[in-house]
């Protein structure tokens, strides 16, 4: 077979337009319920909350038009923002009939910035030429409980900041604010290795790319592969999905592949030689429908 490749043409599917268009909703539908909760407050820290959250504001909206793994990183950290504060607006003033909807608009945001096709669209951003990026899921550990720890790690801090603003009590504000961008820093770079993670289609094959469960990515070369498709039940495979739950994928070769797994920090690791191993696109259909439009052995059973 020859390394010829069919382009994959790239997409906008109808997730990432609601995605755009809930965050255009925000000011028109939650703003009314977050104006009315402020409406008792003024001053300087008024003014500053009020800033802030038009600035976070174009943030998430500017994060939705740009199709790219840091901009995926920071609409996805941004995106429940605006439930909180609605949720705690309500809390304090009864929600408008627009109000309640603003509490919907603003529940559905955090949805779509997590969906697996707004998750691929903004990944295959950084491709280049005929590539195309296929986003990993995240593993199954992170989901209960730590991915969510990180994410107040990174936000609280300065959420806590600007409401010690809006009362004006400057100088813990300014305390939480340089802790907060500590903590904003550090928790946002470890958000940010999960949409670094993908299978990268490229005219030779697939390299996969996974810094929880690799040392260094590998490739799977497209004239090797002998099939790719969903993992039998007893597969002997080498397990890649960083413990992913949902359909694991098999890519089957016919020659040996050396592959160095990642290992935690101060420990040591040896590569080993494999003929199969297990990875977890987060749309293993569409994963699939691509890898046969370039050419890859595909058995769906």
């Amino acid at each position: 077979m020859n390394d010829t490749t069919a382009p994959v043409r790239r997409r906008t599917e109808w997730p990432v337009w609601v995605w755009r268009a809930g965050w255009l909703l925000l000011p028109v539908t939650l703003g009314d319920l977050v104006a009315d909760a402020l409406a008792g407050t003024d001053g300087p820290g008024a003014t500053v909350v009020g800033v802030t959250l038009w600035v976070l504001w174009a943030a998430g909206l500017a994060c939705s038009l740009v199709a790219d793994p840091r901009a995926l990183t920071t609409g996805r950290t941004l995106a429940p923002l605006p439930l909180v504060a609605g949720v705690a607006a309500a809390l304090t003033t009864d929600p408008t009939p627009l109000g309640w909807v603003g509490l919907v608009v603003a529940a559905l945001v955090p949805v779509v910035a997590l969906s697996a096709p707004v998750g691929e669209w903004a990944i295959d951003g950084a491709s280049y030429g005929d590539e195309h990026r296929s986003p990993l899921r995240c593993p199954g550990i992170l989901l209960l409980g730590p991915l969510q720890l990180t994410w107040v790690a990174t936000v609280g801090p300065l959420a806590a900041a600007l409401l010690l603003a809006a009362r004006d009590r400057w100088l813990p504000a300014a305390v939480a604010a340089a802790l907060g961008t500590v903590t904003a820093v550090a928790g946002w770079r470890s958000l940010h290795r999960l949409a670094s993670r993908a299978l990268v289609f490229v005219p030779t094959g697939i390299t996969l790319v996974d810094a929880l469960a690799l040392y260094e990515p590998i490739p799977l070369p497209r004239r090797s592969i002998v099939r790719l498709g969903p993992a039998p039940a007893d597969t002997a495979a080498l397990d890649l999905t960083a413990g992913a739950t949902g359909l694991i994928v098999e890519a089957a070769l016919d020659e040996p592949l050396s592959v160095v797994p990642a290992v935690r920090r101060g420990a040591t690791t040896e590569a080993v030689e494999v003929r199969a191993v297990l990875v977890a696109p987060s749309r293993p259909g569409r994963f699939l429908e691509i890898a046969e439009q370039r050419g890859i052995r595909v058995g769906r059973s």
